[in-house]
């Protein structure tokens, strides 16, 4: 009997994993939440409720496949988010979570300043400051630390007892001229093979031991490879509590609002990555309720947002940029308010969309746990003015499934579900909304800074 292989995706609410068939096929899904640290500057996880999660929802979707064995194992994590291992490969502490966690910023601010660095090469999410504020601030930790992995790396080395890194990941650590303070693995390839599945491991997932661990990457990554956004010419969003948008392109071409960067395959992945998208409209139904303007046109009401709610990375870098909603007046409705903060996102889409126009693109898709919001994804095509074909099962722990086939030499298409065409009049619609959005953060980021500078005073 052919086996299937077994996706595990941690992100920031727990872990899912999803069993699939070399057809695509989904068999067998689990999911288990875990709850972060967060207060004023600190964002944190603790590795081993990470490695709790993974398993249990491992379990749960090979349980609910009936298999005991599969053909490979492959990881994808959220992620920067630096884990100190000591000599034994036990975490020291816990995992700080990229920019959500900014008590590293003065070193980051002065490691900037220092090498001659922009935003674009050392951002909010870097981790190298903070392994600089941990040999500051924490040194006696610092120096039991015999090397650094990220979240995907931890949970592989849970796996197979190798902690790993890939490429991708290792450029959120190096700063050319910079010394590491504690060192990471030698970076492999995400669709390489980082060793077998331990027997511990095995009997916790309740599996055979021995089937093939892929090496990983952030699930950012792991999910554009797994809308088969390989080539130049075809471009993906995934969309999920955030949002990425971006196509791949032979040569690098970095730009000061998008980033061209390695990728799971040939050639370079040029786009960009925003702070919030589904966790907007997830803040959206909390405040608001189920009255969400599904069914209002774009800017009903007159209303307009900004999506910065929790600052943003593309295409302005900022982290202090704050969300905005304009046009209220005393007949603003809750619907109309709803269906605004829809339109933020996917004027967010057009706004990096833009940024790509010299590249020429003839097939996008839609993948990510957002995609289930028919809303939102029609909103997405019709704000692009292009289809976009949707893949199934969205916001399933697929895409680790077919890296981990990718790992193994076995190519597995995603499965298409449908295609989404946009419609000329709301298309029309958002180019006009658009040309107002496109002009809000210049004018107001000095407003911004302000706000978030006052927030941070303890009165």
């Amino acid at each position: 009997m052919t086996l299937p292989a077994l996706g595990i995706d941690l992100g920031l609410s727990g872990a899912r994993a999803a069993v699939v068939d070399r057809a695509g096929r989904l068999l067998g899904r689990g999911r288990v939440a875990s709850a972060l640290r967060r207060e004023a500057r600190k964002a944190e996880h603790a590795p081993e409720a990470w490695q709790e999660a993974a398993f249990a929802a491992g379990r749960q979707a090979l349980r609910e496949a009936g298999c005991r064995g599969v053909a490979g194992i492959g990881v994808g994590a959220l992620g920067p988010c630096p884990v100190l291992l000591d000599g034994e490969g036990r975490p020291l502490s816990p995992a700080p979570l990229f920019s959500l966690d900014n008590r590293a910023e003065g070193h980051r601010q002065r490691l900037a300043a220092r090498m001659g660095l922009g935003q674009e090469d050392l951002g909010p999410d870097h981790a190298l400051p903070k392994l600089l504020w941990w040999k500051d601030e924490a040194p006696a930790l610092a120096a039991r630390a015999a090397i650094v992995v990220d979240a995907t790396g931890f949970i592989v080395s849970r796996l197979t007892g190798r902690p790993v890194m890939d490429p991708i990941t290792a450029g959120d650590y190096r700063v050319k001229g910079a010394d590491l303070p504690v060192p990471i693995p030698e970076p492999r390839p995400a669709d390489s093979l980082a060793g077998p599945l331990l027997p511990e491991a095995a009997a916790r997932l309740g599996i055979e031991p021995g089937a093939p661990v892929a090496v990983g990457s952030y699930d950012s990554f792991v999910d554009v490879a797994g809308t088969d956004t390989l080539a130049p010419g075809e471009a993906c969003i995934v969309l999920g509590s955030t949002m990425i948008l971006g196509t791949v392109v032979d040569r690098p071409a970095a730009t000061s609002d998008m980033r061209a960067s390695l990728h799971i395959g040939p050639g370079w992945f040029f786009g960009g990555w925003t702070s919030s998208a589904g966790s907007l409209i997830d803040w959206s139904k909390d405040l608001l309720g189920e009255s969400g303007g599904e069914d209002l046109p774009p800017g009903a009401g007159g209303l307009l947002a900004l999506p910065y709610f929790a600052g943003e990375r593309a295409p302005v870098w900022d982290p202090a940029a704050r969300g905005l909603l304009l046009g209220l007046t005393l007949e603003t409705t809750k619907p109309e308010i709803g269906r605004a903060l829809i339109d933020a996102v996917a004027l967010s889409a057009r706004d990096l969309a833009e940024r790509l126009r010299d590249v020429e693109i003839r097939r996008w898709r839609l993948g990510g746990g957002g995609a289930r919001n028919t809303a939102l994804a029609r909103a997405l095509a019709d704000a692009l003015g292009r289809p976009l074909e949707c893949l199934a099962d969205a916001g399933e722990a697929v895409a680790p499934a077919l890296l981990a086939f990718r790992a193994i030499g076995c190519r597995v298409d995603p499965k298409i579900e449908g295609v989404l065409t946009p419609d000329t009049a709301r298309h029309d619609r958002y180019e006009r909304l658009y040309r107002v959005y496109r002009g809000l953060y210049p004018a107001l980021a000095g407003s911004m800074h302000a706000l978030a500078k006052l927030s941070q005073e303890v009165s």
